[in-house]
């Protein structure tokens, strides 16, 4: 009797265990392909990354994935750490995983294990979606100066360098090229005294001051840093 009672207990315990690998494996790379997008503007169509402040996404599975993103999405700075992640790539991420449903994660999930060749490859149909939706993640608006945001820009230069290209000071991050959705993020939690990492006493005081303008332009002008072209259309707005 006692161990038909041990090997029900045993039958019920390992049912718990399966089920997290189960809703693991529901998303739909397919869609998250599409969803990808967003992702793109940093980290690149094949999620090869850009520099340090972008890095490589080809390397995880599913798993990961989607672990990672939740992190992000609720804050769980313990598991980014884990993963050595947080920062400044929390201020970066936060605001782009904030809005994500648990079925936007599964399928990003799903499709990010593809680009390392970790599961099946997304259907071909959806292959054409992230290039043509990239953009939309950088649109600049319409009444931005990015002539006035490289005036501002040398306040930060200090830090991250004159071309944006990061530096060794208070570890401060690349920028040059950063979308404008996710500098405008950033800039706004910092101006509200969100703490993001070891440093964020530094930009708190850096953005306490912005104007709504101002952040604008100075997203506008990081957004076509180390572009071709950006010196003519910054030319053309001064």
């Amino acid at each position: 009797m006692k161990m038909m009672r041990r090997s029900l207990l045993a039958v019920m315990l390992g049912g718990l265990m399966i089920q997290p690998v189960v809703s693991m494996a529901a998303g739909d790379a397919a869609a998250g392909k599409t969803k990808f997008a967003t992702c793109a503007a940093c980290h690149g169509a094949d999620g090869k990354g850009n520099g340090g402040a972008f890095p490589a996404l080809t390397h995880l599975n599913a798993a990961d994935a989607e672990t990672i993103l939740t992190a992000f999405k609720k804050g769980d700075m313990a598991t980014l750490k884990a993963h050595n992640l947080g920062g400044a790539r929390y201020g970066t991420m936060a605001p782009q995983a904030a809005n994500l449903s648990p079925a936007d994660i599964a399928d990003l999930a799903a499709y990010i294990a593809t680009l390392g060749g970790g599961a099946q490859a997304a259907s071909a149909p959806a292959a054409a979606a992230p290039a043509a939706a990239a953009p939309a993640a950088n649109m600049i608006k319409a009444d931005a100066n990015i002539g006035f945001g490289h005036a501002l820009f040398s306040s930060c230069a200090v830090c991250h360098g004159a071309e944006g290209e990061g530096g060794k000071l208070l570890n401060a991050p690349k920028l040059s090229g950063l979308p404008v959705s996710a500098t405008t993020s950033m800039l706004e939690m910092y101006k509200s005294g969100k703490q993001l990492g070891q440093y964020s006493y530094v930009m708190n005081a850096q953005a306490k001051y912005l104007t709504p303008e101002e952040i604008r332009d100075l997203a506008a002008y990081i957004s076509q840093m180390n572009v071709k072209g950006a010196d003519n259309n910054m030319a053309q707005t001064e």
